[in-house]
């Protein structure tokens, strides 16, 4: 539905490592799409749970009367939260001021704390309240059709969810440009460049794309791994790679600056996103959509989201998951077809064209529009 008035969109944020996540994404499109732009307000709420064991109350209620405070002066059409564990702020404010709530899942929490990070307190009630907020929005936004699963499991109407992938902001990436510069300054001239851009722990298989290359680079001296990110991975990687004797076909990077992310994915003949054999793999990997956009040739395993939005053969290459030698083969393919390489790179960069944040933020005021709308009629007939 097009909105006659662009909505004022009131954000409600997560932190990480006590930095408040505020993405705009919204009011990126909203200025594209209507010269008089669309207003976000972003509230972040502080992080709860650190290592105290006491739950901080003082800084929940704190938080709530801030964003309900805000939601009266902002006067927002509707509100959209970043979900995040024991995030209610969002979903009371919204209710409070009769305003339409949407909800943006990027993976099941609890679940995800239980099984990959060693636990969490109260776990019962951090599920008892998913599951609220879960049920109570007017729109969910799951990141991909795994995490909407666990959503109908939990109770959320299907009605009301909508499935859309992460994205990339397109403008970022220009396929090709300034190889030579960061090459040179990488000391990566002349060699056939394998990269990988994320984090070092298990479930992003940094570990297996390590063993795969080591099977590589004795069939092509030349490579070179460019292992870009931290983890805790990464000493044991770095061990590997001295008993290896490696220690000149691979650099580690350390942790970039996201604006910095485009001029070492150019350094890239290959990017590779390794996933492992994950049963329940939810994930909607930023990691791909980047590669894509910067028109790299892309070697993925065949796993969930990975595997819908690439067509092997088309804008990347697949191999199954934990399969070495498949791979190591699909490295050699394109090792030896430049063709190949720049053929999958541009179909790559075109398909990317559909997951953009300013599409995204497109699909979302279309989706809560009609809710937007009948809440405008309300107040007018009050």
């Amino acid at each position: 539905m097009h909105l006659r008035q662009p909505p004022a969109v009131g954000r409600v944020p997560s932190w990480r490592n006590n930095v408040p996540l505020c993405y705009c994404r919204l009011e990126r499109i909203a200025r594209k799409r209507d010269p008089r732009g669309q207003s976000v307000l972003a509230a972040a709420a502080p992080p709860l749970f650190g290592r105290r064991a006491a739950v901080p109350q003082r800084k929940v209620a704190s938080f709530f009367r801030a964003v309900a405070a805000a939601v009266r002066r902002f006067s927002p059409d509707f509100i959209y939260e970043r979900y995040s564990l024991w995030g209610l702020a969002g979903l009371c404010a919204a209710q409070r001021s009769l305003l339409p709530f949407v909800l943006e899942v990027n993976a099941p929490l609890v679940y995800e704390q239980q099984r990959y990070r060693g636990g969490m307190m109260c776990p019962c009630l951090a599920r008892r309240i998913e599951r609220l907020v879960w049920r109570r929005t007017d729109l969910v936004i799951a990141v991909s059709e795994e995490v909407s699963r666990h959503l109908t499991k939990a109770g959320a109407s299907s009605a009301r969810i909508q499935v859309l992938p992460n994205g990339v902001d397109a403008g970022w990436f220009t396929a090709g440009a300034e190889v030579l510069l960061p090459r040179k300054h990488l000391n990566l001239e002349n060699r056939f460049v394998i990269g990988f851009v994320g984090s070092f722990k298990p479930w992003h298989g940094a570990d297996f794309l390590l063993a795969a290359f080591e099977d590589f680079h004795r069939l092509e001296p030349s490579s070179h791994l460019l292992m870009i990110g931290d983890g805790p991975l990464k000493s044991s990687l770095q061990d590997r790679i001295r008993q290896a004797g490696l220690e000149k076909a691979v650099t580690f990077t350390g942790v970039v600056t996201h604006e910095d992310i485009p001029q070492y994915l150019a350094t890239m003949d290959v990017a590779v996103a390794p996933y492992p054999a994950i049963g329940n793999f939810y994930y909607s990997p930023l990691k791909l959509f980047e590669y894509m956009a910067a028109g790299r040739a892309v070697v993925a395993s065949r796993i969930g989201q990975v595997a819908q939005v690439i067509t092997d053969g088309v804008n990347g290459l697949l191999y199954e998951p934990g399969h070495r030698a498949g791979l190591v083969n699909r490295l050699r393919e394109l090792r030896e077809s430049s063709a190949l390489r720049l053929e999958l790179g541009k179909n790559a960069r075109r398909a990317s064209r559909d997951f953009t944040w300013e599409r995204n933020a497109e699909r979302v005021v279309a989706w809560i529009g009609p809710a937007v709308a009948r809440e405008r009629l309300r107040a007018a007939c009050a």
